[in-house]
């Protein structure tokens, strides 16, 4: 009997052994490589400026170029366009909201074309659950053959990582007043 109590304490000593130096070879370390005591870090994409300017101008310039008054996209074209942009909230809100019929509504209008030249962020906030929020400036530029003017619409917006991928989980923006529209702009 003595024997097996000897052959038990020595396995239970060897996994408390064991437990020990699992536990002692888990460093864990947070974004300034200081330990954490106790709390797993979690693994997230690192969002730069630079990559979510991108995203929001690859995504407004799908939602607001008109370039051939004739042809403008239609209003199916730009919703399956600007879809790997946006998260599907965001996605089913813009599509509940009409947003893309607005661009080919305000070309259409004032007989201009629309081209957006710049998008400039300023983040805000990393927010909890591994969102960023961003104000934003975009630069449009209308046009025809014979004047072209320059438009700031100025907004906020928020960045989700979706499946690795950087995805429009919020864009919201007063508008801005375009010349020669009666009511509304973009």
């Amino acid at each position: 009997m003595a024997a097996i109590i000897r052959k038990f304490l020595s396995l239970l000593f060897l996994f408390v052994l064991f437990l020990g130096l699992v536990a002692c070879n888990k460093d864990v370390v947070n974004e300034n490589g200081e330990e954490k005591e106790g709390k797993p870090v979690k693994e997230e994409n690192v969002v730069n400026v630079e990559e979510a300017e991108k995203l929001f101008k690859d995504y407004s310039t799908e939602l607001y170029s008109i370039k051939d008054l004739s042809n403008p996209p239609t209003f199916d074209e730009i919703a399956e366009n600007i879809k790997v942009y946006l998260t599907e909230e965001q996605y089913d809100a813009e599509i509940a909201n009409r947003k893309f019929q607005i661009p080919e509504l305000v070309s259409k209008q004032i007989n201009k074309s629309i081209e957006v030249q710049d998008v400039k962020l300023e983040e805000q906030s990393k927010n909890d659950d591994g969102t960023i929020d961003y104000l934003y400036t975009t630069t449009f530029k209308v046009y025809d053959e014979n004047s072209s003017k320059i438009y700031e619409k100025k907004g906020e917006l928020t960045i989700s990582t979706t499946n690795n991928e950087l995805k429009i989980d919020r864009e919201w923006s007063r508008g801005v007043k375009i010349d020669g529209l009666e009511q509304g702009g973009l």
